[in-house]
């Protein structure tokens, strides 16, 4: 898709600033979470994710969005809200300084979503999903690492809507 830089700003300064202070505490689904994938659905087709470039607040708004779509697949155990996440790091994962360690409790999350998710589980479009692939694929790889991660930045509460993870940034 060949955008011009001017909807691409837009779609930046909607993901940075869309998101309220209280965005993670909104219940599950809410219209920021709706609004939000729209435009990471335009940030993946965009020709170059690399003019893409999200500040602090964006990313925080991603990772956020992560949580939260981690927290329904949890809740309706349906795979959309799991694929959601994976779209979301990806644009998170086409940042050229991301948080490696933020990236890895995304990707707990995420597979923590996932692995309660019944069989057989769907999977993720390794071609539209190159950077989010390559990072689960390693994720992995080191599995009984990365639990030991998940268990320090997460803890599943339970709320009158239903579980909900609780992540430590």
């Amino acid at each position: 898709m060949n955008t011009s830089h001017t909807a691409i700003a837009n779609a930046i300064k909607t993901i940075e600033s869309i998101a309220p202070d209280g965005y993670g505490r909104m219940s599950i689904p809410s219209e920021t979470d709706e609004e939000l994938y729209e435009q990471i659905q335009f940030a993946l087709q965009v020709d170059s994710r690399a003019d893409f470039l999200l500040n602090q607040r964006g990313v925080n708004n991603l990772l956020k969005y992560v949580e939260r779509m981690a927290t329904q697949c949890l809740r309706e155990t349906e795979f959309l809200p799991c694929r959601q996440a994976a779209e979301a790091m990806e644009v998170l994962l086409s940042q050229p300084d991301y948080d490696e360690h933020m990236s890895l409790v995304a990707l707990a999350l995420t597979h923590d979503a996932y692995e309660r998710l019944p069989e057989p589980q769907p999977e993720f479009d390794e071609k539209q999903l190159p950077r989010f692939s390559k990072a689960w694929d390693h994720f992995f790889s080191d599995l009984d690492h990365h639990k030991s991660i998940s268990s320090v930045h997460f803890r599943i509460r339970e709320e009158k809507d239903g579980p909900r993870y609780n992540c430590y940034w």
